[in-house]
């Protein structure tokens, strides 16, 4: 079993003598010490060295405690840093209560107590050790485990999303690349996951972008959820994006490869868990989706095809969009009329 890795503490603080006591009782307890005299140094420092810990002073001149731990929480390239706020400023509880809702972990009155000061750090850290695990073990499970299922169901027990068992109005993409069958046939099955891999990434990148939860990858094909009062514009906005960057690509993908078709409807699905005892998918199921993907199925290489169910939900009136008639789908007794998106007309936003 290896050495202990050192763990890095920041101590903030505007006056020297604090941040040497600071430092003399850190060091002792086997810590490494990094030293900021300002809200402004703190905040550099934080990027390079991405403490384990920070010790906050709140009053300092210039940008003071408060908002050195509000501009942390709000920068989501960090890890989880745990702050404790080491002040002066700790006998008034409305004091207490404004730093721990801008997201810190703890006060410290000065004078300190050594002993309680440490006993502080020890907890502080041992809740980051706990996250870090978590963060770990979510990405070791996402090798097994599909991400769209870890997203759905974080989203659904937090309440982001709808639950297990419930029915929502949700808009569904489908995006498929035209020909995939005949484009594969005699390519090396190497290059074929190289190229596969790449249109998908170029894919997904953009769906999150538009605020989608990839549900489903299935060989060529993603299956995509949009969710909250702007489904349908941000599920459309996405298919013109992925047209656009797949449409452009230059040598980095086979021009073969980037005619994908996009298929996009409205509609109530039903979410729950799909599989046996032992392996399940949280997934959404329905007409909805399967007409969005009929829908997929429908659409030409670089067009966007979608539903009147998701043209009833449109409220944004720089999407130009026009008829392309009544099409009769699979599973489905009457024509369906079906819009397709003009994104060459389509205003940036």
């Amino acid at each position: 079993m290896g050495a202990e890795v050192e763990k890095v503490i920041l101590a903030v603080d505007d006056e020297p003598i604090n941040l040497d006591l600071l430092e003399a009782i850190l060091t002792s307890e086997g810590f490494y010490v990094e030293k900021a005299i300002s809200g402004e140094e703190a905040l550099e420092k934080i990027k390079t060295i991405q403490p384990d810990l920070i010790l906050l002073d709140i009053m300092m001149p210039g940008i003071d405690g408060y908002e050195v731990c509000k501009r942390i929480r709000a920068d989501t390239s960090l890890p989880y840093i745990p702050i404790i706020f080491v002040t002066a400023k700790h006998k008034d509880p409305q004091d207490l209560i404004h730093g721990l809702d801008l997201g810190g972990n703890d006060y410290i009155g000065k004078p300190f107590n050594t002993t309680e000061l440490m006993s502080r750090i020890r907890s502080a850290l041992r809740l980051k050790e706990l996250l870090d695990k978590l963060v770990k073990t979510k990405s070791e499970l996402s090798r097994y485990v599909s991400l769209s299922t870890i997203d759905m169901i974080e989203k659904s027990a937090s309440g982001e999303m709808l639950k297990a068992g419930e029915t929502r109005d949700v808009t569904v993409l489908f995006s498929d690349i035209r020909g995939f069958t005949n484009l594969s046939e005699n390519m090396d099955p190497q290059e074929v996951f190289e190229m596969l891999n790449l249109c998908l990434s170029k894919q997904i990148k953009i769906i999150e972008y538009y605020h989608g939860i990839i549900d489903k990858l299935s060989g060529d094909e993603i299956m995509a959820i949009f969710e909250g009062p702007e489904m349908a514009e941000n599920a459309l906005r996405c298919g013109a994006a992925i047209v656009e960057m797949l449409s452009g690509s230059g040598d980095s993908l086979n021009k073969d490869w980037v005619g994908v078709g996009l298929g996009i409807n409205t509609g109530p699905v039903y979410v729950g868990s799909i599989g046996s005892e032992t392996i399940k998918d949280f997934t959404v199921v329905g007409n909805t989706v399967n007409m969005a993907a009929r829908l997929c199925g429908y659409a030409q290489k670089f067009q966007v095809i979608f539903s009147d169910y998701t043209k009833k939900f449109i409220r944004d009136k720089s999407l130009v969009y026009q008829s392309a008639g009544k099409i009769s789908l699979k599973g489905i007794s009457d024509p369906i009329e079906v819009f397709e998106l003009m994104q060459n007309k389509l205003e940036k936003k």
